[in-house]
């Protein structure tokens, strides 16, 4: 068993807890690790890797489970047009949210202005335009 990692060999050098590594087991993320007779987990030093495989796919927005998938399909050579067809599904998502935050932050600029006009006034209105204009929204 030489080169094997324990759980928490393989937590320190990967910067997850022991916890998020047994999850990513139990969801088939990563292979069931065999147990010594005492029943540690022992990891083979490519389970690094996937680790860090995993940790940057989620924080390219990819779920688990499309994580899941992109995992099984490694080896396989079409997987590259399933990856092409979910990045583009990706790109359409984000599109979407920037989109939406783009108008939200134009609502909340003029919320904002509003503010500013109400008071550069000697006497700020009661009550503030902003929530008047919030209440008052449809």
């Amino acid at each position: 068993m030489r080169g094997m990692l324990k759980i928490g060999q393989l937590a320190a050098r990967s910067g997850l807890s022991r916890d998020a590594i047994r999850f990513y087991e139990r969801e088939g993320l990563l292979p069931r690790a065999p147990r010594t007779p005492s029943g540690y987990r022992l990891y083979a030093p490519e389970t690094l890797t996937r680790l860090q495989f995993i940790k940057r796919a989620q924080a390219l927005g990819f779920s688990l489970a499309e994580i899941r998938e992109l995992l099984a399909g490694y080896q396989d050579p079409e997987e590259c047009r399933r990856v092409k067809a979910l990045l583009e599904q990706k790109i359409a998502e984000l599109d979407r949210k920037l989109h939406d935050m783009q108008a939200l932050r134009a609502v909340l600029a003029r919320y904002h202005e509003a503010c500013c006009q109400a008071l550069a006034t000697p006497q700020p209105p009661q009550p503030c335009p902003v929530l008047q204009l919030i209440h008052d929204a449809p």
